[in-house]
């Protein structure tokens, strides 16, 4: 992920709200003990010519991880913090920081190179479950999670030749042929867009799902393709890929790796634009093209591609990743992105007393030509994140596409 540093921001954030006040000083604890159970998120990421590592920094004692922040214009601290950058080689991999007023709002960021979405759900599980012990023996201390490896390598040390020949060809990721049209700009000017589909649409959209034998994501996607459709303009006749997350722990024995890790893949779904085409007989044509793509280890592509291109050395790999860059950006052209991070589990996301009202996880802040849409649900809410930067002339632009997207939706 280090190596996207100039496609995006490179953070994973989550939000919680309370229906009042927590303990600070505890939550403070709490996150300074899962930096020990989660030893790599007590480390500065070392670069190397050849192989980068992490390294165990001697100052977690006295800085600051946890910040507690009043005043008149909370929610605007809140997006300041969350747009905030966080250098990887000097910060913590983790921050957080509570908004209070009569109800708290917690906010974590967690550098994106040590964890993916899926892992700062699980690192939100972690600070849930340590600040509930902490209630009960303030002498708690947790035992750190030394087991497995990081690397993706795992994924496929299993894996038979054959086995690794087809899942590399079948998700080597195509080159671009279009993209969300955004100018780069000022990259320093972030900003998030955020929409809500609340139960009772999310019901109805389920049950669309249901009649028509589609699961939530490919109805998502659907809406998503028929929205760029409009925004980009979008030739007809031409295949037009996104790139969709796959999580690849699915392919992990149990106990081999640390849920809070970057554990992605990537699937390339294409369909081409066909005029006057109803939204069914869009999602008639994703869920065949999704279901191909399931069918054969999806996502596995991707640790053997990144096997190859680190055999380059780190310093080599990241001339080529820069270079791809340097021409994406000049084209104006990447995959649109979406990112279905799935529900967020309410029985693990458990503080105790202090009771969750809601909770999301954002996007990475994408730089043009990138494109993220991000979705979560939480108690049958979602939270649709759109993270960007040249804020000032970009925000119409983004609204358009959600007044859009959401038009799609069913319901």
């Amino acid at each position: 992920m280090y190596l996207g540093r100039n496609g995006a921001d490179q953070q994973a954030r989550c939000v919680i709200s309370f229906a009042g006040r927590i303990n600070a000083n505890q939550m403070a604890h709490a996150v300074r003990l899962t930096i020990d159970v989660e030893p790599v998120l007590g480390c500065r990421f070392v670069v190397r010519p050849w192989r980068p590592h992490w390294e165990r920094r001697d100052d977690l004692d006295q800085i600051e991880l946890l910040s507690v922040v009043k005043g008149a214009h909370l929610k605007d601290e809140l997006w300041r913090f969350v747009t905030m950058p966080l250098d990887p080689f000097a910060d913590p991999q983790v921050q957080a920081s509570i908004f209070r007023s009569d109800r708290d709002t917690l906010c974590i960021k967690l550098n994106h190179v040590a964890a993916d979405g899926e892992g700062v759900k699980q690192y939100a599980y972690l600070l849930a479950a340590t600040y509930r012990k902490l209630t009960t023996d303030p002498s708690y201390r947790p035992e750190p999670n030394l087991r497995g490896s990081r690397c993706q390598v795992q994924i496929i040390k299993h894996l038979g030749l054959m086995t690794k020949a087809r899942a590399f060809r079948r998700s080597i990721s195509p080159w671009p042929v279009w993209g969300f049209p955004a100018v780069r700009g000022d990259l320093s000017d972030r900003a998030f867009v955020v929409r809500r589909v609340n139960p009772m649409r999310f019901g109805v959209i389920k049950e669309y799902g249901y009649q028509h034998q589609a699961p939530v994501n490919d109805i998502i996607l659907t809406a998503f393709y028929r929205a760029l459709f409009e925004i980009v303009d979008s030739p007809e006749g031409m295949p037009l890929p996104v790139q969709v997350p796959i999580d690849l722990r699915r392919y992990l024995p149990l106990g081999e790796s640390s849920l809070i890790r970057n554990c992605l893949g990537a699937l390339y779904p294409s369909i081409t634009r066909e005029p006057d085409e109803d939204f069914d007989d869009t999602l008639t044509r994703i869920q065949e093209v999704m279901k191909a793509i399931k069918a054969d280890n999806p996502g596995l592509g991707e640790p053997l591609y990144l096997g190859l291109f680190f055999k380059l050395g780190f310093g080599g790999a990241r001339r080529i990743s820069d270079k791809i860059m340097e021409r994406l950006i000049k084209s104006g052209k990447s995959h649109p992105f979406l990112s279905n991070l799935g529900i967020i589990d309410e029985q693990r996301l458990d503080f105790g007393d202090a009771e969750v009202t809601d909770a999301f996880v954002l996007s990475l802040v994408d730089y043009p030509p990138h494109f993220m849409l991000a979705v979560s649900t939480y108690r049958g809410t979602m939270t649709f994140t759109v993270g960007f930067c040249n804020a000032m002339a970009q925000r119409p632009l983004i609204e358009r596409f959600f007044n859009l997207f959401e038009s799609e939706l069913p319901g």
